[in-house]
């Protein structure tokens, strides 16, 4: 059986956590975890070169284990963000696969994210929400790069938009001609 690195790749927000959530058998690193472990936040530009140094030590760690399937769990979006991980791959001699979550519009995923931001306030873990400005989002968004086959991955698995998302889709595509009391501004977080 050979070994992977699954690298996922996906804006906050597009199910890449739910999805490797599916595979408890997988090895995880990610820089979300690392911030909320290590830092008990969810975001702080305070915090980010010392998860970039963690999450480097952390990753070289368990490519080298002998752990069949070892998945990098944050939005690798661009080619720059992927290379260094098909690079680590090859040196350990794993299989660099791409699992690309899909790409949807900046309302739909930006909306998510929220309420993934206002579950993880109400949690008990004690983690500080800083929020998610949308224009900060907006930025992240416009840097997505599709993964293309020269890139270095061995495979590129792509997810499909599951069934109960493609309606929440549809929902939030609405005409604006809406009732405005259906029209509820979308809370930063809970406190």
């Amino acid at each position: 059986m050979s070994r992977e690195l699954v690298a996922l790749v996906g804006l906050p927000g597009s199910g890449k956590t739910s999805f490797r959530m599916r595979h408890p058998q997988w090895v995880v690193v990610s820089k979300d975890d690392i911030r909320r472990t290590v830092f008990h936040c969810d975001y702080d530009p305070a915090y980010e070169d010392a998860v970039e140094r963690i999450f480097a030590a952390t990753l070289i760690e368990v490519v080298e284990s002998q752990a069949p399937v070892v998945c990098v769990d944050n939005t690798n979006l661009t080619r720059a963000e992927r290379q260094p991980l098909v690079e680590v791959a090859r040196l350990a001699h794993r299989e660099p696969i791409a699992h690309v979550m899909p790409f949807e519009p900046l309302d739909v995923v930006y909306a998510r994210k929220q309420e993934a931001l206002r579950a993880l306030a109400r949690d008990p873990s004690g983690v500080k929400v800083n929020g998610f400005p949308c224009d900060r989002y907006e930025a992240i968004y416009r840097r997505y790069e599709e993964v293309c086959e020269d890139e270095g991955f061995v495979r590129i698995l792509r997810e499909a938009i599951p069934l109960a998302l493609r309606r929440e889709t549809r929902r939030a595509r609405r005409p604006v001609s809406q009732p405005e009391d259906d029209l509820m501004p979308l809370p930063l977080f809970v406190p």
